[in-house]
């Protein structure tokens, strides 16, 4: 089998030939490129290249957020609007005037309407870009007092969105059989979501849940339309499956909320792809004891970036088992694990091998690494694993 042809047999449930093993590599990728710190063996490579030669699958779920030809695909961040070429859409602005500043690894941007303005800031750290970092993080957020709310549900009721599948087709040619490449549709499930992670800061969500409970159900009212479009031109992209949703944590998107507001966008959403014979991913790195039940309400069939014991209070045969063979797993292999800084050798291979042992001839089961490689992994214990992995007999029982 290929490495595409591994991963969709264990999301269908099939057992394959041996065990999916597709780590996330970009963070470490990039860290290293931007320091110039790459082994001499690895220099000059691809990041398709460096799965190659570590004998990996290739990653394709989360887009490159630095993939910016023009450099404005990334202007928009601050309102949680992407445009990098490999997501299967493009979004436009109507009726708003955007101005841009560039400062140094800051930008502002200004967004003129006939009901109001507001502006946006958004920065790169030096850190940031010595960990791999692709998206810059949000310092001045688009809604910061009540009038804010009407510009943005101005801006979000009037935005154009179209199919734009060349940047999709143009990566699944690149990728080839190396990996399963996502139909990329939102990082946030559903306007409400959308809200929470991205137009302010999450303890002042909390309080206009109770201070302007009105506003917020307006503004999410007015997103969804634009919710819709996206959706289905996703599901409408030449793939196999589509990525909704990320970053849960059953602290801040507590099942009530979960419930509430995320629940029925996936389920809905998922029995759309399902009739069509295609697969929904969302993206469950975080705390999630709490939501697991949930997950299963939800109907969607893969839990990307799966994050165990001992970085969330959840182990992986817990997940698997909550699951109940219905969801498959993408991820299981904590991040610091691979870093000396955090763990022995000794401790990143128990782990492993408990994992191969306890899971040996199951499916539903991508081995990756939660959330992804870090700057600071040994690329010695990755290579440790992929001669594990390819070492474990994995043809069912």
């Amino acid at each position: 089998m290929t490495h595409r042809e591994r991963i969709l047999a264990a999301i269908r449930g099939d057992v394959p030939d041996r065990l999916p093993w597709v780590p996330r590599l970009d963070f470490w990728y990039r860290a290293h490129q931007y320091l110039r710190s790459m082994t001499a063996d690895l220099q000059g490579l691809s990041l398709l290249e460096l799965a190659d030669r570590l004998g990996v699958g290739t990653y394709a779920v989360v887009p490159d957020f630095t993939d910016c030809p023009t450099g404005t695909e990334m202007q928009d961040r601050a309102l949680g609007i992407y445009q990098v070429p490999v997501i299967p859409y493009r979004v436009t602005l109507e009726g708003v005037e955007r101005r841009v500043v560039k400062r140094g690894l800051e930008s502002v941007v200004e967004y003129h309407t006939p009901v109001g303005s507001i502006q946006t800031t958004a920065a790169f750290t030096e850190e940031m870009l010595q960990a791999g970092g692709s998206i810059s993080y949000v310092t001045g957020y688009p809604i910061r007092q009540p009038r804010d709310f009407a510009v943005v549900s101005y801006i979000f009721s009037h935005l154009k969105v179209e199919p734009r599948y060349e940047g999709y087709i143009a990566h699944r040619e690149r990728v080839g059989e190396r990996g399963l490449v996502i139909s990329y549709a939102s990082p946030a499930a559903s306007p409400m979501h959308h809200i929470m992670k991205e137009f302010m800061p999450v303890d002042q969500f909390f309080y206009a849940m109770y201070d302007y409970p009105q506003e917020l159900t307006r503004l999410a009212e007015q997103m969804e339309p634009y919710y819709a479009r996206i959706k289905e031109i996703s599901a409408a992209a030449p793939a196999e499956a589509v990525m909704l949703g990320a970053n849960y944590d059953d602290a801040i998107t507590y099942p009530k909320f979960f419930a509430e507001h995320i629940l029925p966008a996936l389920r809905d959403y998922a029995q759309v792809l399902h009739r069509q014979g295609k697969y929904l991913m969302s993206h469950t790195d975080g705390e999630n004891r709490k939501l697991l039940n949930l997950y299963l309400e939800a109907g969607f069939d893969v839990a990307d970036s799966v994050c165990p014991y001992p970085m969330t209070s959840c182990r992986l045969e817990e997940m698997r088992e909550a699951f109940r063979g219905r969801i498959a797993v993408w991820g299981g292999i904590p991040s610091l694990l691979l870093c000396p800084s955090s763990s022995s050798t000794e401790d990143c291979d128990r782990f492993v091998d408990d994992v191969l042992a306890r899971n040996c001839g199951q499916s539903r089961l991508i081995l990756g690494v939660s959330d992804m490689v870090t700057a600071d992994a040994d690329w010695s214990r990755l290579q440790s694993i992929t001669e594990k992995v390819a070492r474990t007999e994995w043809r069912a029982l």
